[in-house]
């Protein structure tokens, strides 16, 4: 039995003592952390669902309030595929659409072409007198007359005459919202050559009405010619009208043969040396051409429209060679790079 003195006592004691606040001071380190994990717990939560104590909601004219404990929408923001997008379609202007849409811009611009006719057939009416008198000149020249046979036959013919020439002054138009309408599927860099075609075209087809119109005087002799003595002539006026709007229309479609052969050309089905060796099946095709759409037999007026097409044929193996040309240094520059 061994006995304690008192510094060993006193040793004793501070240890007894001393566990206590070591077990104190862990036990509120333990609390301490509970309270601050809890604390976390109880925020997120707070943020998570958030106790509204009213909420409006608007229907049809009523609030209605409502009370709980709404979520927080935590639903992330819609991403739009990128796949979706033809970035090509963009770069050239081509701005998506469905087929509605499509449809919505046809009818939007067939209303605009409509409605221009209307109007300018409205002024091509106010202006009518000279323009029935710059029809009929050619034939009153010859000393005769266009009949009219029924009582409201001026009127149509004015009427006629105005919408004819409504129709010749739209081309440029309709050319130009047909182009609006497929240039967005088109290339930026294949524009320039559409529309340097398109130009072209309508001064073309232009250019051949015009050439009725000087063609006009001596083509309405030849066929005064045929008259004979015992015969007298009773020209309605709209046969005359429309044997004027057609053979406008003839020889301005004739007129883009420059543009035919340009376009078949790029596209790989004429060549220059093809239209070189059917040159003198060209000419006869030409000939037999001009003997149908001029009306006299005679050699001079058959001459007036025989030359102007040989030298358009002669222009087009020109375009087809430049064509060719110009389609042969692109293949070489991609054959390059």
């Amino acid at each position: 039995m061994t006995l304690l003195t008192s510094t060993d006592k006193k040793k004793v004691s501070g240890s007894k003592t001393e566990h206590p606040e070591k077990n104190h001071k862990v036990k509120s380190l333990k609390t301490r952390g509970k309270k601050e994990t809890i604390s976390r717990d109880s925020s997120e939560i707070e943020n998570n669902y958030l106790p509204e104590k009213s909420v409006t909601t608007k229907k049809s004219g009523n609030i209605k309030a409502s009370t709980g404990i709404t979520a927080k929408n935590t639903t992330p923001p819609e991403v739009i595929e990128d796949d979706l997008i033809d970035q090509a379609a963009l770069d050239r202007g081509d701005i998506p659409m469905t087929i509605v849409e499509h449809l919505e811009e046809l009818r939007s611009r067939i209303i605009i072409i409509l409605s221009s006719f209307f109007i300018l057939t409205c002024i091509a009416f106010y202006f009518s007198d000279y323009l029935v008198s710059f029809i009929n000149k050619p034939f009153l020249e010859t000393g005769n007359r266009v009949n009219v046979f029924t009582l409201a036959g001026g009127f149509m013919f004015k009427m006629k005459v105005s919408a004819s020439m409504a129709v010749l002054l739209m081309i440029p138009l309709i050319t130009f919202h047909v182009w609006r309408y497929i240039a967005p599927a088109i290339e930026k860099p294949e524009r320039f050559s559409p529309r340097f075609t398109i130009s072209s075209a309508i001064i073309l087809f232009y250019a051949g009405v015009c050439f009725v119109f000087l063609l006009l005087p001596s083509m309405i002799k030849v066929l005064l010619g045929f008259v004979n003595n015992s015969m007298i002539i009773t020209n309605g006026a709209d046969d005359y009208l429309h044997f004027i709007f057609f053979m406008s229309c003839v020889m301005g479609f004739i007129s883009e043969l420059p543009i035919a052969i340009f376009m078949l050309t790029k596209l790989g089905i004429v060549t220059p040396q093809f239209l070189i060796r059917k040159r003198k099946f060209a000419v006869i095709i030409i000939w037999i051409t001009a003997a149908i759409i001029t009306p006299g037999p005679d050699f001079l007026s058959q001459s007036l429209v025989g030359i102007p097409l040989m030298f358009l044929y002669e222009i087009s193996i020109v375009i087809s060679k430049l064509v060719l040309i110009r389609k042969k240094r692109k293949e070489l520059r991609l054959n390059q790079s």
